[in-house]
């Protein structure tokens, strides 16, 4: 898992599309979060005539259409993992049989647990940020299932139809329609656990780290910069 880094190279990581598919998921998440809260717990009272305000209905339209983004660009995303360079694999293909994987999540533990002094170097996702991006990509698949399958009861969209299979499910073990809003609002706080815990380590690792980290996600190249660390 560990390759070498040398010092004042930059090595080229995250290709462009993987770029605009992380930027496109933060700036959908800005939108879906608070959105989605709105429509969860709406405000009791607006100013204005509803007719002409239409606040929830605006409120609604934002947040469907940012969850529209974000399942478009997870296909996007899973399908250029077939296409894309060797570090798009990753958060997809992770090495739980390698014993050196299992000590780099070690160390990555340790190392964010400020147990360590300096964190071993990877090019690409380090073990533990693999596992999390796995996590948030399984979690954005029960939220785009749940989510289409409360829009699909108000829609009559064809190509939504197959969603009902997700309606009939939770009927089937013996839930309602309350409760998928409930499994698709506890997915939210789940995602915001991973967002507060990603953000921790991005910056920790941008700041104590050698290699840089926010700056890779705009240009795509990673550098080990001398005379960090430690």
């Amino acid at each position: 898992m560990n390759e070498p880094i040398q010092e004042g190279k930059p090595i080229y990581v995250f290709q462009l599309p993987i770029r605009i598919w992380h930027w496109s998921m933060v700036l959908s998440f800005l939108v879906l979060i608070p959105t989605g809260y709105i429509i969860g717990k709406p405000w009791h009272s607006l100013d204005g005539d509803p007719t002409y305000l239409f606040y929830m209905g605006y409120t609604r339209m934002a947040h469907f259409i940012a969850g529209f983004i974000i399942t478009i660009g997870l296909l996007w995303r899973i399908i250029f993992a077939f296409f894309g360079n060797k570090y798009s694999r990753q958060v997809f293909i992770i090495p739980f049989w390698r014993k050196s994987w299992w000590l780099d999540l070690l160390s990555d533990f340790r190392w964010y647990l400020f147990l360590d002094r300096t964190p071993r170097e990877h090019i690409g996702h380090n073990p533990l940020a693999q596992l999390g991006m796995m996590t948030c990509i399984n979690l954005l698949i029960i939220m785009i299932l749940t989510g289409f399958g409360m829009y699909v009861q108000s829609s009559d969209s064809v190509i939504l139809q197959p969603f009902h299979l997700v309606v009939d499910f939770i009927y089937w073990i013996g839930d309602s329609g309350r409760d998928l809003h409930s499994y698709h609002r506890l997915g939210m706080l789940f995602l915001m656990c991973f967002i507060i815990i990603h953000l921790y380590m991005v910056i920790r690792e941008e700041i104590m780290g050698k290699s840089t980290l926010v700056s890779t996600m705009f240009s795509g190249f990673r550098l080990l910069r001398s005379g960090k660390g430690g």
